[in-house]
Protein backbone atom coordinates (compact mmCIF):
# COMPACT_ATOMS: atom_id res chain seq x y z
CA UNK A 1 0.00 0.00 0.00
CA UNK A 2 1.34 3.42 -1.15
CA UNK A 3 0.33 6.54 0.28
CA UNK A 4 1.11 10.08 -1.42
CA UNK A 5 0.99 13.63 -0.12
CA UNK A 6 2.41 16.89 -1.68
CA UNK A 7 4.57 18.71 0.48
CA UNK A 8 5.45 22.22 0.00
CA UNK A 9 9.45 22.44 -0.51
CA UNK A 10 10.90 25.34 1.48
CA UNK A 11 13.37 26.87 -0.17
CA UNK A 12 15.59 30.31 0.87
CA UNK A 13 15.00 33.49 -1.60
CA UNK A 14 17.93 34.50 -3.92
CA UNK A 15 16.79 37.87 -4.70
CA UNK A 16 18.24 39.06 -0.87
CA UNK A 17 21.47 37.67 -2.04
CA UNK A 18 20.75 39.86 -5.53
CA UNK A 19 19.71 42.58 -3.98
CA UNK A 20 23.19 42.65 -1.63
CA UNK A 21 25.57 41.96 -5.17
CA UNK A 22 23.48 45.01 -6.96
CA UNK A 23 23.91 47.03 -3.92
CA UNK A 24 27.89 46.84 -4.30
CA UNK A 25 27.68 47.23 -7.98
CA UNK A 26 25.54 50.25 -7.63
CA UNK A 27 27.34 51.43 -4.70
CA UNK A 28 30.05 51.64 -7.14
CA UNK A 29 28.58 53.55 -9.91
CA UNK A 30 27.44 56.05 -7.72
CA UNK A 31 30.44 56.78 -6.23
CA UNK A 32 32.19 56.88 -9.57
CA UNK A 33 29.00 59.41 -10.49
CA UNK A 34 29.88 61.55 -6.86
CA UNK A 35 33.51 61.78 -7.41
CA UNK A 36 32.57 63.10 -11.32
CA UNK A 37 30.32 65.44 -9.90
CA UNK A 38 32.52 66.78 -7.33
CA UNK A 39 35.32 67.09 -9.72
CA UNK A 40 33.21 68.92 -11.88
CA UNK A 41 32.26 71.68 -9.61
CA UNK A 42 34.50 71.60 -7.24
CA UNK A 43 36.23 75.06 -9.24
CA UNK A 44 32.79 76.80 -8.98
CA UNK A 45 32.40 75.65 -5.22
CA UNK A 46 35.50 77.21 -3.87
CA UNK A 47 35.49 80.64 -6.09
CA UNK A 48 34.88 83.83 -4.16
CA UNK A 49 31.98 85.52 -6.10
CA UNK A 50 29.44 82.52 -4.76
CA UNK A 51 26.86 82.51 -1.78
CA UNK A 52 26.89 79.65 0.84
CA UNK A 53 22.94 78.52 -0.94
CA UNK A 54 24.17 77.91 -4.22
CA UNK A 55 27.24 76.09 -3.10
CA UNK A 56 25.12 73.90 -0.98
CA UNK A 57 22.81 73.53 -4.19
CA UNK A 58 25.71 72.37 -6.41
CA UNK A 59 27.00 69.82 -3.64
CA UNK A 60 23.94 68.30 -3.64
CA UNK A 61 23.80 66.00 -6.04
CA UNK A 62 26.81 64.52 -5.19
CA UNK A 63 26.36 64.22 -1.87
CA UNK A 64 22.90 62.35 -2.65
CA UNK A 65 25.12 60.04 -4.64
CA UNK A 66 27.66 59.58 -2.61
CA UNK A 67 25.27 59.00 0.38
CA UNK A 68 23.32 56.40 -1.17
CA UNK A 69 26.41 54.66 -2.53
CA UNK A 70 27.82 54.45 1.31
CA UNK A 71 24.17 53.40 2.69
CA UNK A 72 24.41 50.46 -0.06
CA UNK A 73 27.92 49.12 1.32
CA UNK A 74 27.50 49.41 4.98
CA UNK A 75 23.42 47.20 4.15
CA UNK A 76 25.01 44.49 1.58
CA UNK A 77 25.97 42.25 3.89
CA UNK A 78 22.43 42.81 6.21
CA UNK A 79 20.86 42.08 2.81
CA UNK A 80 22.93 39.37 1.93
CA UNK A 81 22.30 37.57 5.79
CA UNK A 82 18.47 38.10 4.45
CA UNK A 83 17.57 40.84 7.35
CA UNK A 84 14.08 42.62 7.35
CA UNK A 85 15.21 46.32 8.59
CA UNK A 86 18.66 46.58 5.90
CA UNK A 87 16.01 45.89 3.07
CA UNK A 88 13.52 48.47 4.82
CA UNK A 89 16.25 50.58 5.12
CA UNK A 90 17.84 50.24 1.44
CA UNK A 91 14.73 50.64 -0.07
CA UNK A 92 14.06 53.80 1.30
CA UNK A 93 17.54 55.33 0.35
CA UNK A 94 17.63 53.70 -2.44
CA UNK A 95 13.81 55.63 -3.31
CA UNK A 96 14.62 58.69 -1.93
CA UNK A 97 18.03 58.96 -4.43
CA UNK A 98 15.69 58.01 -6.92
CA UNK A 99 13.20 60.54 -6.56
CA UNK A 100 15.89 63.10 -6.45
CA UNK A 101 17.18 62.28 -9.87
CA UNK A 102 13.92 62.00 -11.24
CA UNK A 103 13.53 65.65 -10.22
CA UNK A 104 16.86 66.64 -11.64
CA UNK A 105 15.83 64.54 -15.05
CA UNK A 106 12.44 66.64 -15.05
CA UNK A 107 13.87 69.76 -14.24
CA UNK A 108 16.41 69.50 -17.15
CA UNK A 109 19.94 69.65 -16.79
CA UNK A 110 21.79 70.11 -19.77
CA UNK A 111 25.33 67.60 -20.97
CA UNK A 112 24.85 65.38 -17.34
CA UNK A 113 24.28 61.81 -17.30
CA UNK A 114 21.38 61.66 -15.38
CA UNK A 115 19.34 59.19 -17.09
CA UNK A 116 22.21 56.63 -16.69
CA UNK A 117 22.14 56.94 -12.72
CA UNK A 118 18.74 57.23 -12.72
CA UNK A 119 18.16 53.57 -15.05
CA UNK A 120 20.19 52.19 -12.71
CA UNK A 121 18.21 53.36 -9.24
CA UNK A 122 15.29 52.31 -10.75
CA UNK A 123 16.37 48.95 -11.74
CA UNK A 124 17.72 47.96 -8.15
CA UNK A 125 14.54 49.66 -6.02
CA UNK A 126 12.07 47.59 -8.65
CA UNK A 127 14.17 44.66 -7.51
CA UNK A 128 13.93 45.95 -3.84
CA UNK A 129 10.11 46.41 -4.06
CA UNK A 130 9.62 42.79 -5.21
CA UNK A 131 12.00 41.16 -2.79
CA UNK A 132 10.02 43.32 0.12
CA UNK A 133 6.57 42.37 -1.97
CA UNK A 134 7.53 38.90 -1.43
CA UNK A 135 8.71 37.96 -4.45
CA UNK A 136 10.40 34.40 -4.39
CA UNK A 137 13.18 33.13 -6.72
CA UNK A 138 13.66 30.55 -7.52
CA UNK A 139 10.09 29.76 -7.27
CA UNK A 140 8.84 27.20 -4.67
CA UNK A 141 7.92 24.24 -6.57
CA UNK A 142 5.48 21.77 -4.73
CA UNK A 143 6.87 18.57 -4.52
CA UNK A 144 5.10 14.99 -4.65
CA UNK A 145 6.66 12.39 -1.81
CA UNK A 146 5.59 9.10 -2.23
CA UNK A 147 5.99 7.13 0.82
CA UNK A 148 5.85 3.14 0.39
CA UNK A 149 4.77 1.00 3.28
CA UNK A 150 5.91 -2.37 2.98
Amino acid sequence: MSASRSTRVLQWNALYRLAAIGAVILGLFLTLGAQGHFTAVWPLVTSDGMGLSRRLLLMLPGVMLAGTAVLNFLLCKPLWQVRGYALNVTLAGNLLAMCYLFYLMIRGVPNHPIGVFLALEMSFVLLLVATRAGLVWPAVTEASVEKGMQ
